[in-house]
C-alpha cells in the first residue's frame, strides 16, 4: 500500500506543478497514475490473497465519474481535475478515495475563500474566473494518506 501512496503522491505533485505552472493537468499524468495505481492496488490485493478489488475499482470510479459529472457540467471543475479526482478513486480504496476528495473540496474552498480575503483587502477589483485545484488535491492526499 505504500508503493500506491507513493505514486499518489508523485502524480499529485506533478499535476500541482504543472496546473500552476501551465494552468493543466496533463491527460497522460492522470491516465498513467491511474494505470500503475491499479496495477499496484491489485497486486497488494493478489498477495494479501483478495484479488476481488479489480472487481471494485471499476465500479467505484463510475459511481465517482457520475457523480462529478454534474460539477464538471456546471463549470465547477474543469476536466483535469475531474479525472485527478477520479485518480484517487482508482488508486485508493472508497473510503480513502472519498476521504481525500472531500478533504480536496474543503481545503479549495478555504483556498477560496483566503484569495477572496486577500483581494478585499487589496481592494482589488478583478473577478476570480478560476483557482488551481491540483494544489489542494495534493495537501488532500499529503493530509489522508501520510498524516
Amino acid at each position: 500500500m505504500i508503493c500506491i501512496s507513493i505514486v499518489l503522491l508523485w502524480v499529485a505533485v506533478l499535476a500541482s506543478w504543472s496546473d500552476l505552472r501551465k494552468g493543466i493537468i496533463p491527460n497522460r499524468l492522470v491516465f498513467y497514475g491511474m494505470g500503475i495505481g491499479v496495477i499496484l492496488r491489485t497486486a497488494a490485493d493478489i498477495f494479501s490473497k483478495t484479488p476481488l478489488d479489480l472487481l471494485v475499482i471499476v465500479p467505484e470510479v463510475i459511481i465517482l465519474f457520475f457523480c462529478l459529472w454534474p460539477v464538471y457540467r456546471t463549470g465547477g471543475l474543469g476536466a483535469g481535475d475531474c479525472k485527478l479526482l477520479l485518480l484517487a478513486g482508482a488508486c485508493l480504496p472508497v473510503k480513502q478515495a472519498i476521504s481525500v476528495i472531500i478533504s480536496t473540496f474543503f481545503i479549495a474552498a478555504v483556498e477560496i475563500i483566503l484569495l477572496w480575503t486577500l483581494q478585499s483587502i487589496k481592494k482589488e477589483k478583478k473577478k476570480m474566473t478560476a483557482i488551481h485545484f491540483a494544489p489542494p488535491f495534493l495537501l488532500a492526499v499529503l493530509i489522508c494518506r501520510i498524516g
